[in-house]
């Protein structure tokens, strides 16, 4: 009596159809959540250095201004000398619409100066960024 040890061929090529069909099944919905965390990232950074501007300004008798520039990225300048303080980037294949506010700044009792808002458009989402007047904060709202 022969004793059987190992896989038939058969049995190996089944596996290894299996473990490909759901390779190709999971590849796509990695990209989607790359994409997804990227977004989430950017946009609380985003509201950090809102915030951060904000507090900065407060009490002091600088005025801090973020600036969206031409390259893709904006800028968080102090005073008017535009010493930069902070510059990131803006993910790829999102659009920046200006709608009344291209520039926001705040004063030395951290209200913003010109109030107004833009879209934020993302690849998957749309966001409205409002800065009121009176208020101390900017609402980033998704659309």
């Amino acid at each position: 009596m022969q004793s059987k040890n190992g896989f038939t061929l058969i049995e190996v090529l089944f596996v290894l159809a299996l473990w490909s069909v759901l390779l190709l099944i999971s590849a796509p919905l990695q990209f989607s959540i790359l994409e997804k965390q990227e977004e989430d990232n950017f946009m609380d950074t985003f509201e950090m250095d809102l915030l951060y501007m904000q507090n900065k300004s407060y009490g002091s008798r600088n005025y801090f201004r973020l600036i969206f520039t031409e390259n893709k990225s904006y800028t968080i300048t102090k005073n008017s000398n535009l010493k930069i303080l902070i510059e990131r980037r803006i993910p790829k294949g999102w659009k920046i619409d200006y709608l009344n506010l291209q520039v926001i700044s705040f004063n030395h009792r951290g209200t913003i100066v010109d109030p107004g808002s833009f879209m934020i458009q993302t690849i998957n989402n749309n966001y409205k960024v409002t800065c009121p007047l009176g208020k101390g904060r900017c609402y980033i709202v998704k659309q």
